[in-house]
């Protein structure tokens, strides 16, 4: 009696620890699938804010200074190309008139396109205007009224990569609705609890011709 005395409450402690174990490790690995779902979910958010026209949201999920610079950067590279760099010893070919006056015109339009849009209330409005012309212009695609599973399996098809640089830096790259050689490319930074939108460009890749 003595000896089965002695050996129980050793049991319930056993029994207790390995109990501790397994919830402290469920934690662990939920607190760890929650830290990398969360920039994805934040990425999903501002896709949704856009949607719904909830400027609250998105000016305080994106920081809009960076956004600007680097969508503008790559929207004059995809309007005009990238500049060209001659090669060491080699002079510089000077633009014709032509040239210079596209350069120009496209760079304005896309500082009037940046300015204008490319900010909380813009992005909703843009977002309309686009979605107006697929349903008004003959030939445009016009969305059907996508349910939430519809919207978030469209998300995730065209999701081509999704990588941290380091515990506070996630990008992301997701390839447009309507032209899979159109991509976009976020960087998110994580700033305290939360997850910002700190850059948006814009690239085009080759067109997947289905070959092996």
């Amino acid at each position: 009696m003595v000896f089965k005395g002695g050996a129980c409450p050793r049991r319930a402690d056993e029994i207790d620890s390995m109990r501790r174990i397994f919830v402290s490790a469920f934690a662990l690995l939920a607190l760890t699938a929650a830290y990398i779902a969360s920039p994805l979910v934040t990425v999903w958010g501002v896709r949704e804010a856009i949607r719904s026209g909830d400027s609250a949201f998105l000016a305080e999920t994106l920081e809009w200074p960076t956004v600007r610079a680097s969508l503008r950067a790559s929207l004059t590279d995809y309007a005009i190309g990238p500049t060209v760099v001659a090669l060491p010893g080699q002079p510089a070919a000077t633009p014709t008139l032509w040239q210079r006056l596209k350069a120009g015109l496209s760079r304005r339009a896309v500082d009037n396109l940046v300015e204008s849009y490319v900010t909380p209330e813009g992005l909703p409005q843009l977002f309309g205007l686009r979605q107006l012309y697929r349903n008004t212009v003959p030939g445009e695609p016009g969305p059907a009224a996508a349910s939430w599973y519809e919207r978030a399996h469209g998300f995730w098809s065209r999701l081509k990569r999704a990588e941290f640089h380091s515990l506070t830096e996630f990008e992301i790259e997701i390839a447009d609705r309507n032209d899979p050689t159109r991509h976009y490319v976020g960087l998110l930074k994580l700033r305290g609890m939360s997850w910002k939108l700190t850059e948006l460009r814009l690239r085009t890749v080759a067109p997947d011709t289905g070959g092996v």
